[in-house]
């Protein structure tokens, strides 16, 4: 698959000619990104939206020049394939094939797309009419060799068709995913109508029809809380993404941008979401944007991605400020580096903090035999380990990681689990003290990165 290597913005909206504050580098990765309010997120999607056009509106475009600088606006994708697609006031035509796809199966997703399943419009109407957009995302459906479902202009075959594609190819997927998320509730069917309307036209109707605990729900936005209903919501696009996008040629770009989508969701099903994305998304490349930092902390080790936070930089005029986000062990080794060791002292101790709060369930371990989860949990939660004859009594038996390491792994690596608590002890929580008659020697500290590096090669963390 094409993956994104870099993305430049200049002069684009939020975003000015700043080398340093308007790319990111991700080397084909998939992005995370936390941004505080206003700090320029929306110009990031807004950035996505122009490249997903095949041909984009000139007079559009060039309303998104930042309104500090005379410079036109200029967005630039590079590409892993060397390629580099290059969006100004002169190349407002994407006709690459590879590209072609993203109009397609439209992979833009933000809060207000989810309300268009469970928000009203007809206030006159009990149940709601999806029809028009189902029509929206459907309408680049493949159908036949070179035909594809908005040729169709026979609105009767249309919606006849529509309705087969719906509930043969794609009301499974949608409840497969809907149970990642809640098993309680499931979509019955996609029920097509339709009817005239007071000055005679036939206006044509689908509306969703839920079973709840054995319950059917026809007006369901009435019933749902707002979790669900988002869940629901997202089930729906995420199904009819997948299925479009197996349809696609292989070399076509695949994204999946999600901004804020998860406002409505419980922390439960933030992770169930990435979960989906994992096991049903791993061929795309994943673009997620969130303004809550607590959220963003968590889902930093959740993935592989490039993590980026973004902020208002109101020093001069205001513009975008961008720094790579490094969790606790990648900035600890950063600090080491640097020759900043009680920084560095500080961060490993956080890592340790975070190893201590793994919870089973939490995080998948290569030996599926839990062994290793109990030995290490025990190691870290639980003994006051301060008796030297009970320290070694205890960690003795904890000594040797030594069955069912995978990917390469020595097989025969062990850890002397003292190590940890010795660690901790003589090194890390010092450094968070003021503590000036304890020195700190670079080789106790590289000494502990060591050990909390096989521990973290040993288990997915």
């Amino acid at each position: 698959m094409i993956k994104i290597n870099k993305i430049v913005l200049n002069n684009f909206r939020f975003f000015r000619d700043d080398k340093k504050h308007n790319s990111f580098e991700l080397n084909g990765e998939n992005m995370l990104l936390y941004g505080e309010n206003g700090s320029g997120k929306s110009s990031i999607f807004k950035a996505f939206e122009f490249l997903a056009q095949t041909d984009i509106d000139r007079e559009v475009f060039l309303k998104s020049q930042n309104i500090f600088s005379t410079q036109k606006p200029f967005i630039e994708f590079s590409l892993d394939n060397n390629r580099e697609i290059i969006i100004d006031e002169d190349n407002l035509d994407n006709n690459y094939s590879y590209l072609e796809a993203l109009e397609i199966y439209k992979p833009m997703l933000e809060y207000k797309n989810l309300l268009k399943i469970h928000y009203q419009t007809d206030k006159s109407k009990e149940e709601i009419n999806i029809y028009d957009m189902l029509r929206e995302l459907f309408s680049e459906y493949p159908i036949d060799e070179n035909k594809i479902l908005g040729d169709i202009k026979n609105p009767n075959i249309y919606y006849d068709k529509l309705k087969d594609i719906i509930n043969s190819k794609v009301l499974d997927d949608i409840n497969h995913f809907l149970k990642k998320f809640d098993d309680t509730f499931h979509i019955r069917e996609f029920f097509f109508d339709m009817e005239f309307t007071e000055d005679g036209k036939v206006e044509f109707i689908v509306n969703v029809k839920i079973d709840f605990m054995d319950n059917e729900l026809n007006i369901y936005h009435h019933f749902l809380n707002e979790a669900r209903l988002s869940a629901l919501a997202i089930a729906i696009h995420f199904a009819i993404i997948r299925n479009v996008s197996d349809k696609l040629d292989s070399s076509s770009l695949k994204l999946l941008i999600l901004d804020d989508l998860l406002m409505s969701l419980d922390m439960s099903n933030r992770l169930s979401l990435i979960t989906l994305l994992k096991e049903y998304f791993y061929d795309f490349q994943i673009f997620l944007f969130t303004h809550d930092k607590n959220f963003f902390e968590i889902l930093k080790d959740k993935m592989r991605w490039k993590s980026y936070e973004i902020y208002v930089d109101s020093k001069d005029l205001e513009k975008p400020f961008i720094k790579k986000s490094l969790n606790y062990f990648e900035s600890a080794k950063k600090y080491f580096e640097e020759y900043d060791y009680p920084a560095c002292a500080n961060y490993l101790r956080k890592e340790v903090e975070r190893i201590k709060k793994i919870k089973e369930g939490e995080e998948t371990f290569i030996n599926s035999d839990k062994k290793i989860f109990k030995k290490l949990k025990n190691m870290i939660l639980s003994t006051d380990l301060s008796d030297i004859k009970n320290r070694d009594k205890i960690c003795g038996k904890l000594i040797g990681f030594k069955d069912g390491f995978e990917d390469d792994r020595d097989s025969g690596v062990e850890i002397d689990l003292r190590d940890i608590k010795s660690i901790t002890d003589r090194i890390l929580n010092p450094q968070s003290h003021d503590d000036t008659l304890r020195p700190l020697y670079k080789k106790e500290l590289k000494e502990a990165i060591e050990i909390i590096q096989t521990i973290r090669d040993n288990i997915k963390l």
